[in-house]
């Protein structure tokens, strides 16, 4: 069976976009299509990248941005800056000096 050629399909970018932590030449056995192609689109999808980056320390690079200027928490920076609070937290030299109201 020959590989596919031509564009991606919106579908095909989809899966790779979501798969992104899978090795490039499984996601290429699973589309049919040649690692060359799959690696490009990897490498020019925002979205690729910050899955990718998603296993960083920094929740900025996880949130969603427009171009108008606003910026929304994505469900995985939620998470991130849940998982990393009492990190965060630890750091604050001031510790001493925040009362929480009982």
């Amino acid at each position: 069976m020959s590989k596919k050629t031509g564009k991606l399909n919106k579908v095909e970018k989809f899966y790779i976009e979501n798969n992104s932590d899978k090795e490039v030449s499984q996601i290429a056995k699973d589309l049919n299509r040649s690692e060359a192609s799959v690696k490009k689109h990897m490498k020019t999808s925002p979205r690729a990248k910050h899955t990718s980056e998603a296993k960083s320390s920094d929740a900025s690079s996880l949130m969603g941005y427009n171009d108008r200027g606003s910026t929304v928490m994505t469900p995985a920076a939620s998470e991130l800056s849940d998982e990393t609070r009492g990190k965060r937290l630890s750091k604050n030299g001031n510790h001493d000096a925040i009362h929480k109201i009982k």
